[in-house]
């Protein structure tokens, strides 16, 4: 059994407040060893408790709560960026470098490769190329689709006849298109009538195998440590399997985590009654006891989620100095997202927010069969193609979530469904959880498939899922 470093027993709590001259009622010693608090117990030394010397079960519960102020090193752990620095410039600047790293991949198509500007468009009229980020949707009375394009300099209206089969395709608010069409200047302003829609999309590729002995890259996600629901056995059960000397197990030579690797605090109101461990430190702690047990020729890469310790908008950065601290040498941090390349292959890791935004935007998507959602970012070449729902994005002068170099692995998470597919030649996967069923995931009638390793040979086609369950 893996348990934190510090304050483990009630003796050890008891010393530490001894040493203060601070008494604990037998109350307040069951719920801190109830709750797991270990090492959080030390920010009970607030200036009033100092002053009363004495801690009740009330004063823990403040804690808790977040109801005692704390020292700054749990302000890093929670601190949220989203907002800090950011102006209009930051967004403009951001779908600036959106639509110039779209137009880029979409204009290497023969179809569209002499693109005009819209502004040449709207002067030259008839037959045009040109290449717009949507910034609106909406249906004519007649039953027409019309879109709003803009470039760096105009915009124009386009509309999709309600005859034509690209009404039907799926067009979404800040994606980057090409369109091919004709200008009319008919009218209060120039509208082009869209024949053609061209994407970024990922070209057609085959899976060639080189030949060689495999080498696999494996991938897990969400394991929640920290959880109650975290599902010991089967995560206890994967490091053995590691450790031991199966033909496939001597193949592997990475394992990505690919986010929310703890539960964390306060992501959800009332989370610490679904908490074994409360500090998020000691829930790293854990996790590193089961990674160090992973033989050091194997490279294990660590990304963060929505439930870690970084800034929740994205890119979310790599874990604080006093995180990675508590890792062993083999382990090797992540940004979200992040494209590595191993043995000459491309593997694109995202934890996977915008997911929440896709299923509800792709027709016939779910949480069950991620994967036409996936598809569906990978068609439009960015991670988090509509701005302003469920993911939060840190303006900046660089869009991290263009994907400009094709992948040749796709791996995602975050919704704790297992799905593996095929795009393109792009290979992907939405990695299982390591936690069972949530109290949330019962209401939305949704059951997690648990446990699951997928492993891809980089070089071969090849895919392996082993079940730890």
């Amino acid at each position: 059994m893996i348990t934190p470093r510090a304050f483990s027993d009630k003796s050890a709590v008891l010393e530490f407040f001894q040493s203060k001259g601070i008494l604990v009622s037998p109350e307040a010693l069951e719920s801190i060893m109830k709750k797991g608090m270990g090492s959080l117990v030390t920010r009970l030394l607030s200036p009033e408790i100092i002053s009363s010397g004495y801690i009740s079960e009330n004063d823990v519960m403040r804690l808790v709560r977040g109801e005692i102020t704390i020292d700054n090193n749990i302000k890093e752990i929670n601190f949220d960026e989203v907002r800090t620095g950011s102006s209009i410039n930051d967004f403009q600047s951001l779908f600036r470098n959106r639509y110039e790293k779209l137009k880029q991949i979409i204009v290497t198509s023969s179809k569209i490769r002499s693109a005009s500007d819209i502004k040449t468009a709207k002067k030259v009229g008839g037959t045009v190329k040109l290449v717009g980020m949507v910034t609106d949707i909406a249906e004519t009375r007649n039953g027409h689709k019309r879109l709003i394009l803009e470039d760096l300099d105009e915009s124009i209206d386009a509309i999709i006849m309600k005859d034509n089969p690209v009404k039907k395709e799926l067009i979404l608010n800040d994606e980057v298109i090409g369109v091919i069409g004709s200008v009319s200047k008919t009218g209060n302003k120039p509208a082009i009538f869209v024949k053609e829609v061209i994407r970024p999309d990922i070209p057609e590729r085959a899976i060639q195998s080189n030949g060689k002995e495999p080498v696999y890259v494996a991938s897990i996600s969400d394991i929640h440590v920290g959880s109650k629901t975290f599902l010991k056995d089967g995560f206890r059960k994967m490091i053995n399997w590691i450790k031991a000397s199966d033909e496939d197990v001597q193949r592997l030579k990475y394992l990505i985590l690919s986010g929310d690797v703890i539960d964390g605090i306060g992501v959800y109101p009332g989370q610490d009654h679904d908490l074994e461990y409360l500090n998020p430190m000691d829930q790293y702690a854990i996790l590193s006891d089961y990674l160090r047990e992973i033989p050091e020729d194997v490279q294990v890469y660590v990304m963060p989620g929505n439930h870690d310790t970084v800034r929740l908008a994205e890119p979310q950065p790599l874990f604080s100095n006093a995180v990675r601290n508590l890792f062993p040498k083999n382990i090797n941090f992540l940004p979200n997202p992040y494209s590595l390349l191993l043995e000459g292959k491309r593997v694109m890791v995202y934890h996977g927010m915008s997911l929440n935004d896709m299923v509800e935007l792709v027709p016939g998507a779910n949480f069950e069969s991620i994967g036409m959602a996936i598809e569906a970012i990978l068609q439009r070449r960015h991670l988090s193609p509509v701005y302003g729902g469920k993911t939060p994005i840190i303006p900046s002068g660089t869009d991290y979530h263009v994907i400009e170099e094709v992948p040749d692995i796709f791996i995602t998470g975050h919704i704790h469904s297992h799905y593996v597919g095929n795009y393109k030649g792009v290979r992907y996967v939405n990695s299982s959880t390591w936690q069972s069923q949530t109290d949330y995931q019962k209401m939305m009638n949704f059951a997690p498939d648990p446990c699951i390793m997928t492993m891809f040979d980089l070089n071969s086609e090849s895919v392996i899922n082993k079940k730890f369950i």
